[in-house]
């Protein structure tokens, strides 16, 4: 089968991108629903809520859909620090000592976002399925921040954002920064580099400057 044409590509990418505007004004102007359509829904409206139940996003561990009371944590970008994505069992040791974390078979996930202050600071959160599907999302274009997690899933904070990271759609949109950039490698750890571990307060106040996506 021949490779699309990049032309063709991009004007499928801009319908997709269209319908995804004409769903969120639907949603909200609060008549958008991905259940059966009520008796007295317009024709006009049928056809956006199957365009909504079509466009509707991948649904992930903590994408905020199923509580939407639960607080979301924002982020500027985010990447998985596995064994197998480094050079060598040692470098990914190295790069744990460098986090203060152990080093575990699983890996971590590393969130960059803000502390109460709004400086920037890397999560290392066990929250691996959540990140996948969340960086699943974003490679569509979606922004979506995930649900703040839990004390015992965060093992450590360090000031500054750790990288190169993917970029999460909004802080692109809210920036122009749409590179995988680094603010500082993911290195053996230097002296006196900061570290905090987790506290009473772990995961409070985070504070994105951006806004959270609209959930399902």
């Amino acid at each position: 089968m021949p490779d699309i044409d990049p032309r063709e590509a991009e004007y499928l990418r801009q319908i997709e991108l269209l319908a995804d505007d004409v769903v969120n004004r639907a949603l909200d102007e609060g008549w958008l629903s991905f259940d059966p359509d009520p008796d007295d829904a317009t024709p006009l409206h049928r056809a956006v809520n199957a365009l909504g139940r079509q466009l509707r996003h991948y649904h992930f561990e903590d994408d905020g859909c199923v509580d939407t009371d639960a607080p979301l944590v924002g982020l500027a970008g985010a990447l998985l620090v596995r064994p197998t994505t480094v050079v060598s069992e040692q470098e990914y040791i190295d790069i744990c000592e460098r986090l203060g974390v152990e080093p575990r078979p699983q890996g971590w996930a590393l969130w960059h976002t803000w502390d109460q202050k709004g400086r920037r600071i890397t999560m290392v959160t066990t929250r691996m399925s959540t990140t996948e599907g969340m960086l699943r999302v974003w490679s569509k274009g979606r922004h979506l921040m995930p649900v703040k997690p839990p004390r015992a899933a965060v093992a450590a904070t360090v000031k500054g954002w750790l990288g190169p990271a993917v970029r999460s759609p909004g802080y692109a949109a809210e920036t122009g920064v749409t590179e995988a950039a680094a603010a500082a490698s993911v290195s053996p750890r230097s002296p006196g580099a900061p570290i905090t571990t987790p506290s009473s307060n772990e995961g409070q106040g985070i504070q994105p400057d951006v806004s959270p996506t609209s959930r399902d």
